[in-house]
Order: structure tokens, then sequence, then C-alpha cells
């Protein structure tokens, strides 16, 4: 992109292809994803993986994905190469910086599967929603160490964006202008393959604008993408839940913690997202 892009309209204006398959994917029915090796990431979160990564659970992963879309976007990058992904479910709240963090990570991540150094975050976060690395590679048991990869300055990246519906405040709208803006900023170069924004990723129920995709999945392996919702079962409350619903709401007093439960709760079984946006 040698400007930034205006707007879903101005995208598709620039690259007609786009549309057709942004239609495509819209209409799809979404397809259920159930929990084993998905990489799942809330609402202001990214995270980073690659084949052969590995959930805090210890499943490999095979996916990742996101759901509760409106306005936001969800954007992705990809190594074909490596097949390292990131994944951000980006708000309103989301800023330059964010973007500049997940396009780091995503291209550390590339440099450390390329030089054959496995890393993993840390189980403690900082405030800023950054772990603590740590390096393991087979040749330090023997005293040497690896070579470090260099990244080729001009290799293209893919680019997915998937999200922001046409909403009748064009609150959207406003988040695509200013995304594609840091996006264009990055020290990376990305090509768009993928765009499913604004009047394709729309529908009218009795009158009024609703989204057609709400969750989106990425099969890491293949770079294949679609509509999915997600089993994140809410119906099964642990004990602990249990307890606290039984308070009248009043005597609560850290809802904050009852949130923080219910949505462990909701993600339970789906791998966690590695940095906290906002």
């Amino acid at each position: 992109m040698s400007t930034p892009f205006q707007s879903p309209e101005h995208i598709y204006s620039q690259a007609p292809h786009l549309k057709p398959f942004a239609e495509k994917l819209a209409k799809r029915a979404p397809k259920m994803v159930e929990p084993d090796g998905v990489m799942y990431v809330r609402q202001k979160q990214w995270g980073i993986t690659y084949p052969g990564d590995k959930l805090d659970n210890g499943d490999k992963v095979l996916k990742c994905g996101t759901e509760d879309v409106l306005t936001c976007h969800v954007v992705i990058f990809r190594d074909r190469g490596t097949g390292v992904s990131a994944i951000g479910h980006f708000d309103e709240f989301t800023k330059r910086v964010h973007f500049e963090k997940m396009a780091c990570s995503f291209l550390e991540k590339i440099r450390a599967v390329k030089s054959g150094i496995w890393e993993e975050w840390d189980e403690c976060m900082d405030e800023e929603g950054d772990g603590e690395w740590e390096y393991y590679d087979d040749s330090e048991e023997e005293g040497l160490q690896p070579e470090p990869s260099v990244l080729d300055p001009d290799a293209v990246y893919d680019l997915y964006v998937v999200g922001g519906y046409k909403d009748d405040a064009a609150k959207a709208e406003k988040l695509t202008q200013r995304f594609f803006k840091h996006l264009h900023d990055l020290q990376l170069r990305l090509k768009l393959g993928i765009c499913c924004l604004g009047e394709p990723n729309t529908k009218q129920v009795s009158g009024k604008a609703t989204p057609r995709i709400s969750g989106v999945c990425l099969d890491i392996k293949t770079g294949d993408i679609y509509s999915a919702t997600f089993n994140r079962t809410f119906t099964d409350f642990t004990q602990d839940i249990k307890d606290i619903l039984a308070c009248f709401p009043p005597l609560i007093k850290n809802r904050s913690s009852l949130k923080k439960m219910i949505a462990s709760q909701e993600d339970r079984g789906y791998g966690k997202g590695q940095a906290v946006c906002v």
C-alpha cells in the first residue's frame, strides 16, 4: 500500500478481487469449533502461534480464533514459510502501539522458529501484558550457540482483516480508517489477501444492520480462514461460581472477580492469548 486505505469501499475499489471472496466468506454458515487445539483470544487481546506450538494445557495448536466480533476488526498476520500466525481482536480502544507490539512479536516468533529456538511465555504476565521469555535449544547442552536467523527485509507477509460490519453509526468505518493507517505505518511488508469489512459482512434484520460474521477461525497449517462459533460452555458452572451466584447481587463486593471467573468458565478448554492489548 503506497497510502493507507480510507474505508472498505476504498479497499474494494483498489483491489476489486477481494470483494467476491469476502461475500463468499460472509455467506457461509459458521462452523462449530471445539476447544481441542485452539488458541483463543478475547476482545482486546492478541496472540502469536505456529505449527508445533503448544497451548497452556499442553495441546498442540491447530487453529486460532476469536468471537463476539461486531464493529471490532480481527487482524491476522501470517508467514507462509513457517506458518507463524498472529491474531488480534482489536476495538476502539486499540492504539498504534498495540499493532507495533503484535508485529514485533510476530517477527521475533518467525526468527525463533527459523533458528530452531522454541519460546514459551511465563505464566506470570506483567501489567503491560509482557511475559518473560524462556529459551531452549539442544545445542546449548553441547556448548554450541545457534546462529541467529536473519529475516529477509523484503519478505512479504499475508494480512487478513475481518469484521467491522457497516453499522448505522459508521463506527466500524472509522476504525477501518484508523487501523489501516496503523498497518501502513508498521515496519512490516504486508499483502492484503483477505478483507471482509463493511457491506459484504452486513445483513439487514428487521430493518437493522447486523454482522454476518461474529467469529473467525484460522487453520494455522493451511492458512484457511472461516466463519466460526466456539463451544464456550456457560452452563455447567464450577462450584465457586455457583456459590457466588447464590448470593443476592448487591452482596457481591468484587464484581470484577466474578466477571473474571465467568470469563474463565466461558473460555475453559481453549488456550489463552499471549498479550492483553488494552
